[in-house]
């Protein structure tokens, strides 16, 4: 069983990360970039010449992989992301050396049997500056780890979505080994790459990372939105409502909300199941 206590005295260690031009091409690639070797939107992000960063490079770069396995709470290991998220400050630089200082937030308990929902807030650094290049604030569910007794509702409930027709929709595809290539920016859990490790935790099949929808969903915004302008995007959050196999299609709808734009991304074949949910957006 988690241990609540030990859980809420332990201090994240800093993490550090070395970011060479080729890992920044390497998550463009995991999220669907290049798909067009002739779109020279596209090539921005995938070729070392004139190469920039996706914003949403700041959910892998000097990111505590693993940390609640590591901190030895009584996790039962089956850890997914729940929700994020993320302020963009300045551009990503798409080379140098980072530092992440993360600290715990909110825990909430869904009941025995049930998930425990960790909340963490890490601010990345160049190393050197004092000045942060992004913010986020990340939840994770750690399934079957409730029932230690705490509340069970956040502070801040979730913003309704727009119930009117989307101003504007963007599907993007998912390749069959999606997950195993965005895998190689840094998340190496089975769960996105061994059959019988999905399966023994519930899943026919293993699922893409909740990160790689979002990083999708981030390329769908800039390509639909931001004319492929990524320092337009300013900040980024959502929750993740159910998962994404590898191959299938996603629907990015997107609302124009004055000021911001809410969006949601679902499955088409699958009726239009949502599976990130609660999107936000804001833009420069």
């Amino acid at each position: 069983m988690l241990n609540i206590d030990k859980l809420k005295q332990y201090s994240i260690p800093d993490s550090h990360m070395t970011v060479t031009k080729r890992d920044t091409m390497l998550y463009a690639l995991g999220v669907g970039l290049g798909s067009d070797p002739m779109d020279r939107d596209q090539l921005q992000f995938v070729y070392e010449q004139g190469l920039k960063s996706l914003p949403t490079m700041a959910t892998v770069v000097a990111a505590p992989h693993s940390w609640v396995k590591k901190a030895d709470v009584g996790s039962s290991g089956k850890s997914v992301h729940a929700g994020i998220m993320v302020e963009f400050l300045r551009p990503i630089p798409v080379e140098g050396e980072f530092v992440g200082k993360s600290s715990l937030g909110e825990v909430l308990d869904k009941g025995p049997g049930k998930a425990a929902l960790v909340t963490t807030s890490r601010s990345v650094y160049e190393v050197g500056s004092a000045d942060p290049v992004f913010k986020l604030v990340t939840t994770s569910m750690l399934r079957g780890d409730g029932g230690f007794g705490g509340p069970s509702q956040p502070v801040e409930a979730d913003t309704a979505m727009p119930t009117r027709k989307p101003d504007a929709i963007c599907d993007m595809p998912t390749l069959p080994q999606q997950a195993l290539i965005y895998r190689l920016s840094g998340d190496y859990n089975p769960l996105h790459a061994d059959p019988a490790v999905a399966q023994k935790q519930g899943f026919p099949r293993p699922i893409l990372h909740g990160l790689g929808t979002f990083g999708i969903t981030g390329h769908a915004l800039i390509k639909t939105l931001c004319g492929y302008n990524p320092d337009r995007l300013k900040a980024m959050g959502g929750r993740f409502s159910k998962p994404v196999y590898p191959g299938e299609m996603l629907r990015i709808k997107m609302w124009d909300e004055g000021g911001h734009v809410a969006f949601q991304t679902t499955v088409p074949t699958r009726n239009d199941e949502v599976v990130l949910d609660f999107g936000f957006a804001r833009l420069g």
